[in-house]
């Protein structure tokens, strides 16, 4: 392998184990989220359906 494939391929592992943190990390806060809050689920679900209703309503309006 020459040089610089060497370099690339160091690269690529470094960021493999950088996404990899990434990963840990986001999946860390969204357990402590549901830890903390258990009625987030409900609470998003309530949020999506008020932004719809709101949608189809804007939808529905005649501007003629």
């Amino acid at each position: 392998m020459s040089r610089v494939g060497h370099i690339v391929s160091v690269y690529a592992r470094r960021q493999q184990g950088a996404a990899l943190v990434e990963y840990l990390v986001v999946a860390l806060l969204l357990v402590l989220a549901l830890i903390a809050n258990p009625n987030v689920f409900v609470e998003l679900a309530d949020a999506l359906r008020n932004a719809y209703a709101s949608f189809v309503y804007a939808l529905s309006t005649s501007w003629i």
